[in-house]
């Protein structure tokens, strides 16, 4: 159990470490990811699973 505590701890710092370069480098491209990509990337998972779900009962009746 703690090997996988540290080993997420780990893959965060990791893409902590490389998110923090991106916006250094590119900060009107992290802006528009930040305020315009994520949304949309969660409302489309969200959408996506939500169709997942509900086919398989539509599908019964």
């Amino acid at each position: 159990m703690s090997f996988i505590f540290k080993f997420i701890h780990h893959i965060e710092e990791k893409l902590d470490q490389k998110s923090e370069r991106f916006l250094f480098r590119h900060p009107c491209a992290a802006i528009l990811t930040m305020f315009i990509g994520i949304p949309v990337f969660i409302l489309a998972s969200v959408s996506l699973l939500t169709l997942l779900v509900t086919l398989p009962v539509t599908l019964i009746f």
